[in-house]
């Protein structure tokens, strides 16, 4: 049966038995009420005809009597009257007379006439009685079409009830397939579909509550398969996991929160020797630590575990055997959402054989080490041995060069000085390598004026190549930005550099050095070129002519000699200043080496100040012996062909040379006289450099002195010798083999500030 065929009958049957009790009462309150008026009537009507026709019964007037009964009978529409005495004769009767029968209600009568009848009494006594008949087959007609009307009403809707419940069956039918189909798709291809929903009723929200249900189930699905696709991936990575800890070389050790053993790898079994039973509710330090451990270590780790933080430790462990190992232990706390401890993870490496290789590899750092400060002892010391009698090589020789004119010897003297000359840049190349190697090759900034330096290389270089008959020449706008800061004396080694191999390698044509500036943010930009027109560079040994000990040409012939060292130091130095050496080459062609750096401009007032100090210097260093003041000069030099060469390149000036022959004879000497200046050798028998300079500060101080300059002259060129040379009390320094020009540049220098040695000796008392 349909839902439609029982909501029919649902309805029409609640509406059977609705009709059933509304005609049943219908029916029953008519009759009722049509009894209870014509009973009341037909009494009240007989006993107003008792009443009035007492007196007429009294006198027995039967004419009144007979004419009031047919009046009343015509009148009242009766089926009969009938008026008898006391004795029950018969006085009057009109109509239709039949044996009376007593009713209790008009509806219960059966021949269409309600008998009622009324005594006559009069005083007590009864007279007679007066009998009527009403009729009462109209009232039983229109009970009779009274119910009939109601079984016709009845039927009527009846039929429209069971019409207007098969068409809302047929709407609510559809209104649930489509629900019904919705389910079904719900069922076939999963939760989220929905179905059209209109209308404001129960089925409305029924259809509503439908669709949220499906997003709510599809949802759910999405959250349910997402949760199932993070459970599998949770799964392999678990089984991953669990395949990693079960191959890992490395140890891992699992325990609950109080620090029992719940689970070991069998890495665990094959380091140690327990097997998982054995280890299964130990705490690792019962099972694995020993007489050995740092229990130190084994403090912190614990204290660190205390407050929830992971701990990385060395520690020493046993095996099961009792054989000692190292392990890197590495232990991480998991904690709950609660931020309380659940358990612990442990991963430990047998770094036993790596313990044993950094011990080696420490005593091997540390012979590297003493064999590097050996190497730099040696270099160091050689360089010392090399520049005193180079010193003199080349001092001497350059005093001859202006003295001998015979072109033979000139010459001869011309190589020897030269060849000493090349050896002090050998020397030199290799010092500054050696310390690029230890990393101690470091930039000083100072003030300079770049065109004065560029000016001076292109001078130098121009020199050199003056036997080959090529010209130098600097290209140099002049709006170039001059006064600038940097390392003045880096910047000179590059350019010289590049410009002395641009000479060596160039045989005719020209060279040039051109300088271009680009203003940034971040300061100027000057980017130096040095080109030639030489032999160039084959293409295959670009990318390696730069490397240590690289050269043009490498073969046992080769025409030009050198260390190789040159353009690796140029390179690193030109890193320092922040940039890179480029080189673009074409055989018997030429070679082009730029390089782009920044240099800091200086302040307008620092720039006027430095602007003076240059043209002091550079006028300092043109100054002729003769130009020099007349200065008492303190010599200290333990060798007497350095004496003998000092004295010769100052014999032409105005200073009072006075020479000892060690560092204990220079402090007597200083204490016998008054110096202007003293020049001191650093290493010296009985006092060296530094002690004499020492006891000379310490007698200014006392104010029996005054101050004046102290100038080391020593063959220690490395830089450190000259940084503690300022830090121990002396003012400048000059390296072995000196130049004449040089020395003179020195003297010029600070025989300034000797001429007002009072005013300077202040800053000492």
């Amino acid at each position: 049966m349909t839902l439609r065929t029982k909501t029919i009958i649902g309805i029409a049957s609640i509406e059977a038995l609705v009709l059933a009790v509304l005609i049943f009462t219908g029916l029953q309150w008519l009759k009722n009420s049509n009894d209870s008026r014509l009973e009341t009537g037909s009494k009240q009507l007989v006993s107003v005809f008792a009443s009035a026709t007492r007196d007429a019964v009294l006198a027995t007037d039967l004419a009144y009597l007979d004419s009031f009964a047919q009046s009343i009978t015509a009148e009242h529409n009766l089926a009969y009257i009938r008026i008898t005495d006391r004795n029950g004769l018969e006085l009057t009767r009109h109509g239709e007379y039949h044996n009376v029968t007593n009713h209790n209600l008009p509806s219960e009568v059966t021949d269409g006439v309600y008998d009622v009848c009324s005594e006559i009494v009069v005083g007590g006594q009864f007279y007679g009685k007066v009998e009527m008949g009403v009729r009462v087959d109209d009232f039983q007609a229109l009970m009779s079409q009274a119910t009939r009307m109601s079984l016709l009403i009845a039927v009527l809707e009846m039929t429209l009830v069971a019409i207007f419940s098969f068409a809302l069956g047929t709407y609510l039918l559809r209104r649930l397939e489509k629900l019904k189909q919705g389910v079904e798709q719900v069922g076939k291809i999963g939760p989220g579909g929905q179905i059209a929903i209109t209308g404001n009723d129960e089925v409305t929200r029924v259809g509503e509550a439908f669709n949220q249900m499906s997003l709510s189930l599809a949802l759910a699905q999405q959250g349910l398969a997402q949760k199932h696709q993070q459970q599998i991936e949770l799964t392999e990575k678990v089984t991953e996991l669990a395949q990693v800890a079960e191959h890992a070389r490395d140890v891992i050790i699992i325990t609950d929160a109080k620090g029992y053993i719940t689970w070991v790898n069998p890495a665990f079994e094959a380091l140690t020797g327990y097997q998982f039973e054995e280890a299964l509710g130990k705490q690792p330090g019962d099972l694995l630590q020993g007489r050995g451990t740092d229990k130190a270590a084994v403090a912190q780790m614990s204290a660190s575990l205390a407050q929830k933080k992971a701990v990385k430790v060395e520690l020493l462990n046993y095996t099961k055997q009792g054989h000692a190992y190292w392990v890197e232990m590495d232990i991480s706390p998991v904690l709950d959402q609660d931020g309380e401890v659940v358990r612990f993870i442990a991963v430990e490496r047998d770094i036993t054989e790596r313990r044993r290789v950094n011990k080696r590899l420490e005593g091997a750092l540390e012979q590297a080490t003493k064999a590097n400060s050996a190497k730099s002892d040696f270099l160091a010391n050689m360089s010392h041995e090399i520049r005193t009698p180079m010193n003199a090589i080349m001092g001497l020789s350059e005093l001859l060069l202006d003295k001998v004119t015979i072109p033979e010897q000139h010459e001869k003297l011309k190589i020897i000085n030269q060849s000493a000359e090349n050896l002090v840049t050998i020397i030199n190349d290799i010092l500054d390598y050696s310390k690029i190697e230890a990393g101690k090759l470091t930039l000083n900034d100072a003030p300079f004026d770049l065109r004065e330096v560029l000016e001076q290389v292109v001078e130098l270089s121009a020199y050199q190549a003056k036997n080959k008959g090529l010209p130098v020449m600097l290209d140099m706008p002049s709006d170039i930005h001059t006064q600038v800061i940097g390392d003045k004396g880096r910047l000179n080694q590059v350019l010289l550099n590049l410009l002395g191999n641009a000479v060596k390698f160039t045989q005719k044509g020209h060279i040039k050095l051109s300088v271009t500036e680009e203003l940034l943010g971040q300061g100027p930009l000057f980017r130096f070129t040095v080109e030639d027109t030489g032999m160039g560079i084959p293409e295959d040994r670009l990318p390696y002519i730069m490397d240590k000990f690289e050269q043009v040409d490498n073969s046992a012939t080769r025409e030009f000699e050198g260390t190789g060292l040159g353009l690796a130091i140029c390179k690193h130095l030109v890193a320092l200043f922040g940039g890179k050496l480029q080189v673009q080459s074409i055989q018997d062609v030429g070679s082009t080496f730029s390089f782009t750096i920044g240099l800091k401009l200086q302040e307008d007032v620092v720039s006027e100040g430095m602007a003076e100090r240059v043209v002091q210097s550079t006028s300092a260093i043109q100054t002729e012996e003769e130009a020099l003041p007349a200065l008492n000069v303190l010599v200290a030099e333990d060798s007497q062909v350095n004496r003998m060469l000092v004295e010769a390149m100052l014999a032409n000036s105005q200073l009072n040379l006075i020479f000892a022959k060690d560092g204990q004879e220079a402090v007597d000497l200083y204490q016998q006289h008054r110096f202007d200046m003293v020049i001191t050798d650093i290493s010296m028998p009985r006092k060296d450099g530094y002690a004499v300079t020492s006891e000379i500060r310490a007698l200014q101080q006392s104010s029996q002195f005054p101050w004046c300059p102290v100038i080391a002259l020593s063959a220690h060129a490395m830089l450190e010798e000259q940084e503690n040379c300022h830090q121990r009390g002396l003012d400048d320094y000059l390296t072995k083999p000196v130049k004449k020009h040089e020395l003179l540049a020195m003297i010029a220098k600070w025989g300034v500030t000797a001429d007002n040695a009072r005013e300077c000796s202040s800053r000492y008392v």
